[in-house]
């Protein structure tokens, strides 16, 4: 009677480690990670910059900076979303950080998730597969584009 026991208590042991796994996976999954890439279009250099605490790199003036990985984001765009952008200047002193709106994304849009650094102060992002600023369909458009 105890080997009985034992063996079914193996088994719900297994079955509920198997469900938390398989919930674990499925929670997983309804997030994405997407490369991070910067475009300074201002006159000054930006030391550093992160998407909610993931490292972004050095973005020189006017320029688009390197790869770097992961904003994990949902996989599905909600109303409201935001993230937080923070960035030093070209001394990497001076940290300044900023609540950015993510502007609406679909299941196409699994690439990467750009920051643009604008001349006006402003920061805006964008989740695209699209990484060429001068691709017509690049979500930002006219002199705001302009590196």
């Amino acid at each position: 009677m105890y080997r009985l026991i034992k063996i079914i208590a193996f088994f719900v042991v297994l079955a509920l480690s198997s469900a938390l796994l398989i919930h674990r996976n499925a929670v997983a999954d309804d997030t994405m990670g997407l490369d991070v890439v910067g475009y300074n279009h201002t006159d000054h250099d930006i030391g550093g910059f992160s998407v909610n605490g993931e490292a972004g790199s050095y973005l020189g003036k006017h320029e688009q900076g390197g790869f770097a990985c992961c904003a994990a984001l949902p996989a599905k765009y909600a109303t409201g979303m935001t993230v937080t952008v923070r960035w030093t200047d070209e001394y990497n002193k001076n940290p300044q950080s900023r609540t950015v709106t993510v502007p609406p994304f679909g299941p196409k849009d699994t690439g990467v998730f750009a920051v643009h650094f604008l001349r006006n102060g402003e920061i805006k992002v964008f989740v695209t597969d699209l990484v060429y600023i001068t691709n017509p369909d690049y979500p930002l458009k006219g002199d705001e584009a302009r590196m």
